[in-house]
């Protein structure tokens, strides 16, 4: 009996070793502390080079006479819309997606936010001074399998979680567009855009906050909008066998669009 008892203590605290070493080793290794994004991102030089290289900015300039410029500057207050008919394409490799999943460390109340994100962006939107242009559509696709954090075991996890072998994309298709301004400035205006969020072949209805704000022709865009993985079919993924994750998590879209 005290050799059974002996046996038993060391396996617990074999097990309470264990536990603290997985703990110690997330925290100083695979936990992350991340925040929302709370402003659309300014328009940096980088983005500016590429809206000035690309095809599409050259072209409406010369369909405007519009210098192809990034920094033309804006209207003066009291000017009519310039958004009336409006057609705007996302800048090549500009703009970026995430996901922010908060985790916790099994049975423990350490807590973290972890975050995943890819360029793999692409889209067009279409404006009136009301809103969304119905004739045309508004859509953003992104590429979900190319989706990184910093660490590849929860990397590994979450493609499990969004099947991405069969569905490599998710796609928003916007249906309506409330509090469009009478024009862009360089302060965020808050709007709220609605439509079919299709994540892991699963279509929901959703409404993303979106702030956006002018630079010269290039608008700056930030979409956030809270989902659950249940909302969409999907089994919440578990990294390294220790570290669970919550039901919700938040989604960002860091937009950088041109005329087009």
């Amino acid at each position: 009996m005290f050799l059974i008892r002996s046996l038993i203590g060391k396996v617990i605290s074999l097990a309470i070793v264990l536990l603290v070493v997985a703990g110690v080793g997330w925290y100083f290794l695979i936990r992350e502390d991340n925040e929302v994004q709370k402003e659309a991102a300014p328009v940096s030089d980088a983005v500016k080079q590429a809206a000035a290289a690309s095809p599409t900015t050259a072209a409406a300039a010369a369909t405007t006479g519009v210098s192809a410029s990034p920094t033309v500057a804006a209207p003066a207050a009291g000017a009519a819309s310039t958004l009336t008919g409006k057609n705007y394409k996302l800048v090549d490799g500009q703009s970026l997606a995430w996901y922010l999943a908060p985790e916790k460390l099994s049975r423990l109340p350490t807590s973290s936010v972890a975050k995943g994100q890819t360029s793999d962006v692409k889209g067009e939107f279409h404006l009136t001074a009301d809103g969304l242009n119905p004739a045309k559509p508004t859509k953003l696709t992104v590429g979900v399998a190319r989706l990184k954090s910093e660490e590849a075991r929860r990397d590994d996890r979450m493609r499990d979680a969004l099947e991405t072998t069969k569905f490599p994309t998710a796609t928003f298709t916007a249906t309506k567009l409330t509090g469009m301004p009478k024009d862009f400035t360089a302060t965020d205006t808050v709007m709220h855009m609605t439509g079919i969020l299709n994540v892991h072949g699963v279509a929901k209805e959703v409404t993303w906050e979106l702030k956006v704000k002018r630079d010269g022709e290039i608008l700056s865009g930030l979409a956030t909008v809270k989902v659950k993985y249940t909302d969409f079919g999907m089994t919440k993924p578990a990294v390294a066998g220790f570290v669970t994750v919550e039901d919700e998590l938040t989604l960002q879209i860091q937009l950088f669009a041109t005329p087009s």
